[in-house]
């Protein structure tokens, strides 16, 4: 398979304080804030494509609980079929599929991890 992604489209990390670390990216560091998921989760626009976006760790009810990390980054793909494509590439090199390949509202998804562990997406959105 020829993978050629136009970019990383996002990065998302997990935090312990969405509404701290709301006010850090939006207020401190001035991020455009362009969309809410819930209650624990935010996406900030970067430059002209890219975004950032946070989510708040499954143990942020615990005090005494720290979770914090890149959850994962994600790659863009021209179209669904390429996602398809990318995930019968990925099994083909015995690459660990976590999930998917499957629809979203506006597209679809596979998330594999490296050989370390880190979570990557390869998606499509129309």
């Amino acid at each position: 398979m020829d993978f050629k992604p136009s970019g990383i489209n996002h990065i998302t990390i997990r935090v312990n304080e969405i509404e701290r670390s709301e006010e850090f990216y939006g207020e401190v560091l001035g991020f455009e804030l362009i969309r809410k998921m819930g209650q624990s989760m935010a996406v900030y626009k970067i430059g002209e494509e890219d975004t950032l976006v946070i989510v708040e760790a499954e143990t942020s009810y615990d005090p005494n609980s720290r979770d914090f990390r890149v959850d994962h980054f994600g790659f863009y793909l021209d179209s669904d079929e390429e996602v398809d494509e990318m995930a019968s590439y990925l099994r083909d090199n015995e690459v660990t599929i976590l999930s998917g390949p499957a629809n979203r509202k506006k597209g679809r998804f596979v998330f594999a991890s490296d050989p370390d562990g880190n979570l990557i997406e390869f998606f499509h959105e129309e």
